[in-house]
This record gives C-alpha cells, sequence and structure tokens, in this order.
C-alpha cells in the first residue's frame, strides 16, 4: 500500500509593486515619492538648515507640491516664515534649487523678489504660501525634501507538493 505525502513550502515571491516610505513616525509626510519635513520649532540660517536630515532643503516644482506642502505649513501657530532650497548666492536674480531640479515653478510674493540688503535665500511665508527672497542669516524655521525609500512589496506563496512514495 502507497502512502501520498503532503508537503508544504514557502516561497519568498518579490512582486513589481513598489511603495514609497516615508519616516511617519519621526515627522515626516509624503508626497509622490519624496518625504518632507517642516522644522518649525528649530530656527537655524539658511546654511545651516541645508544640512539637516540628509536631504536638501525643499524645491518645489508644482502647484499640486505646493498645496500638498500649503496644507501643513498653515497648521503651524507661530513665525514669518520657513526656509527653502532656493537661492540666487551665484548670480543676483539667476534663482536655483539646491537639488539641481530646475527652478521653473514661482510664486513670488508681490513685489519680491527685491533683493533688499542683498537677499539671497528663499523662504516661503507661512500666511499665504507666497516666497520671499531673504537675508540668509537670518534663523528661521525650514522644510527638508528627500527621496523616499522605495521597497518592493514581499508576498508569500504557498504551495503544496506531493511526494508519491509507491
Amino acid at each position: 500500500m502507497g502512502v501520498a505525502l503532503l508537503q508544504s513550502t514557502f516561497d519568498d515571491v518579490e512582486h513589481s509593486n513598489p511603495s514609497t516610505q516615508c519616516d511617519l513616525a519621526n515627522g515626516w509626510s509624503q508626497f509622490n515619492s519624496n518625504c518632507y519635513k517642516l522644522e518649525a520649532d528649530l530656527w537655524k540660517s539658511w546654511a545651516a538648515a541645508r544640512h539637516d536630515y540628509q536631504g536638501h532643503l525643499v524645491s518645489i516644482y508644482s502647484e499640486e507640491q505646493l498645496s500638498f506642502l500649503n496644507g501643513h505649513i498653515q497648521q503651524i501657530p507661530t513665525g514669518i516664515s520657513l526656509w527653502m532650497g532656493g537661492h540666487d548666492s551665484v548670480t543676483e536674480g539667476g534663482w536655483e534649487w539646491t537639488d539641481g531640479s530646475p527652478f521653473r515653478y514661482i510664486r513670488w510674493n508681490a513685489g519680491n523678489p527685491d533683493n533688499h540688503n542683498d537677499e539671497d535665500c528663499l523662504s516661503i511665508l507661512i500666511n499665504n504660501g507666497y516666497w520671499n527672497d531673504d537675508n540668509c542669516d537670518f534663523n528661521r524655521g525650514y522644510i527638508c525634501k528627500r527621496r523616499g525609500k522605495m521597497c518592493s512589496m514581499h508576498c508569500y506563496c504557498h504551495h503544496l507538493e506531493m511526494e508519491n512514495n509507491f
């Protein structure tokens, strides 16, 4: 008389359904494939803020991205503005982002940029989301941006194999 033996195995199968992970527990927020952190309680000069959190000060590329950030910014109870990653310190009026992305989308506050007292760094006004050229030495809160960690979802496939021992 033969005996059939059922053997169960698990295979780790990687599916091509990547997702972005941000450190949400530590105050990071996700928009598309990037992670953002608003640092409103710790004020620094533009240069000092630029080196925090292994990322860049934020660069803005669309109305949708700015709307996402404004939703977070307008929850800040105090302060005038936050540092962003734009500057024109290389060439006056030649604004660029610290992450190297093109400076195409703009949302200047009325009368700006005005280069008052050699303002070479970019800040966003908390009350209305418009931009201001600002003195780089002022201490302000800031917004950091970094690429999210890409992860592939793992599924476990359960296979039943039958061994015939006849």
